[in-house]
């Protein structure tokens, strides 16, 4: 008898700041051995939100990215890959033409998901990393065009919110040298209006909140790095506002050379430590959990659920 070898599966999440490649192969027993994760520097949400169109440049660079990811799941012996957009693609108005040449170009088929299916699969990656029974949970990713929020209860979601609060966007609504109250001016009412959207009178505070993305994950090494929390998982209210007024002293340049950040990075870092502060205040939050997930993963484990379904009706 043959024995079946497991099928091996790619994501990739074509977000607004970054694009980034996961393959893992999954076993019967539920775990992934990862194969590839890689993040490539492709800045779309600097055309969306600026133009409110993909340039042609940007094109290129966003095609040469899936070509090449495209070889190394060829490579990997992918059997399949899922693809999704985010934000600065949902914004772009000529997105269903850089789709569809892209599709022609690079024999990857790209779905763009609106921001309730963005916050079900960052859930769902939450889910297969931290266990949410039994908590009352306040998930937060912050990608480059905007914020998914998702209320979960007893490791079910319950609400989601998308808010206008990318890092990217962010950005581009302020100067090149941004202090934190130029950012904090966009960012403190939306999070109030979505506190009495999630609470209501309730008043009483999540028992856990979750950040998942690439920002979250460097504000958590940063703490790490600096000495302020025990763990790049895991920092406190406190931690972060020692570490935000250490950002907002420094230039660009001082950014990336200090805490050794890319460049598309160190510029981004400002609006995301701000977003997280004030979200951690006014929701009366003392400690965020970071675990190394993010919509790849999500991406990923629903196409594993997919693949799993077909083979078990065929």
């Amino acid at each position: 008898m043959v024995k079946e070898s497991p099928l091996r599966l790619a994501s990739i999440d074509i977000g607004s700041n970054a694009i980034r490649l996961y393959v893992g192969q999954k076993s019967k027993s539920g775990r992934v051995r990862v194969l590839e994760d890689l993040r490539a520097s492709v800045r779309l949400g600097k055309d969306a939100f600026s133009a409110g169109y993909i340039r042609p440049v940007t094109q290129k660079e966003l095609e040469r990215t899936l070509k090449h990811f495209r070889l190394i799941c060829e490579r990997l012996d992918v059997h399949r890959i899922r693809a999704v957009g985010t934000s600065a693609l949902r914004d772009s108005s000529n997105s269903r033409k850089v789709i569809q040449k892209l599709h022609s170009r690079t024999g990857i088929r790209v779905s763009v998901i609106n921001g309730h299916r963005e916050a079900t699969l960052l859930h769902k990656a939450v889910n297969h990393a931290i266990n949410l029974k039994g908590k009352t949970a306040l998930l937060i990713d912050m990608g480059g065009g905007s914020m998914e929020v998702v209320k979960s209860r007893n490791g079910h979601m319950t609400s989601m919110h998308t808010l206008p609060l990318g890092t990217v966007r962010l950005l581009a609504k302020v100067h090149r040298k941004p202090q934190y109250e130029d950012i904090a001016h966009w960012v403190r009412t939306p999070l109030y209006r979505l506190r009495v959207g999630l609470l209501g009178r309730q008043q009483k505070p999540f028992s856990l909140m979750v950040g998942t993305g690439g920002n979250l994950r460097a504000l958590g090494k940063l703490c790490f790095r600096l000495g302020l929390s025990r763990s790049r998982n895991r920092f406190h209210r406190h931690h972060l506002e020692i570490l935000v007024l250490k950002l907002f002293q420094m230039s660009l340049a001082e950014r990336m050379k200090r805490f050794q950040l890319k460049k598309d990075r160190a510029d981004v870092i400002l609006p995301a430590a701000v977003v997280t502060l004030e979200m951690m205040r006014i929701f009366e939050i003392q400690e965020i959990t970071v675990p190394n997930v993010g919509l790849k993963n999500g991406v990923f484990w629903e196409l594993a659920d997919k693949v799993k379904f077909a083979k078990t009706r065929g």
